[in-house]
């Protein structure tokens, strides 16, 4: 039973990348998030332990959606589109003193929705010729079959807040990658449903999407990059158990 959660070649994807380099890590360390206020917060690399760090990055890793650094009470929330255990366990932990609070990000979450209730209203129209959408952090990335002078007026539209870039469609990043010889040898033979979330979105040059695949046994997953301008696979990581995946 092969269950494809793009099969209508329509992603909602909510939460961050899955797997960065540890540079991309501290950079997001680095980055301006909101504080409770409302005001913005900028941590520094000397702001947080070595440790609290440390667990910061493997939350990332799991997709979150943002953080924010309260100094004063040494405490540090971190957002989720979705409260599964592996990001539960993170919840309540206090690290040389910083506590960590995992939070459900509902606003965010509404917010994605009305995105993707729109992108169908769009869909509906037969000359914006719209095959898919991924949506992840405030960026809509549209897959057109056609270029037309209707679909393009969508290009650097903001819908809600969302910035919304049109490619033209050639394949869907998930039929990249179950077409990746590497992959084909990974799963043949095995039941497998797989789900996509973008990993990278530098403009309208690059856009890079990993490809989960969740094997049903022995219980693993794949996890191949595609670069959706190249169509092609960039990378292919594997691990011995399922892993969270962002859902919709």
């Amino acid at each position: 039973m092969k269950k494809a959660f793009a099969g209508k070649r329509k992603v909602l994807i909510i939460g961050t990348v899955f797997a960065i380099a540890i540079v991309g890590i501290m950079a997001i360390l680095m980055v301006k998030q909101p504080d409770e206020a409302g005001k913005r917060a900028e941590p520094t690399k000397n702001e947080l332990p070595t440790e609290v760090k440390s667990e910061i990055e493997r939350l990332i890793l799991l997709g979150v959606t943002r953080w924010s650094v309260d100094k004063t009470k040494k405490r540090i929330n971190i957002f989720v589109d979705e409260l599964t255990p592996e990001k539960e366990q993170f919840n309540g932990k206090v690290i040389n003193g910083w506590a960590i609070n995992v939070i459900y990000d509902a606003e965010y979450r509404m917010e994605a929705e009305k995105v993707d209730a729109e992108l169908e209203r769009l869909k509906e129209k037969p000359e914006m010729e719209i095959g898919g959408w991924v949506i992840s952090n405030k960026r809509v990335d549209i897959f057109v079959d056609n270029l037309t002078p209707e679909n393009q007026q969508l290009r650097g539209k903001m819908i809600d807040g969302w910035k919304v870039h049109v490619w033209k469609s050639l394949l869907p990043p998930k039929e990249v990658a179950l077409q990746d010889p590497r992959v084909k040898e990974r799963i043949e033979g095995k039941e497998y449903e797989v789900k996509e979330h973008t990993r990278k979105a530098g403009g309208d040059k690059e856009i890079l999407v990993d490809v989960y695949i969740r094997i049903k046994e022995p219980k693993k997953t794949v996890i191949a990059t595609v670069d959706v301008v190249k169509q092609e696979v960039i990378g292919i990581n594997e691990t011995s158990s399922w892993i969270s995946i962002p859902e919709r």
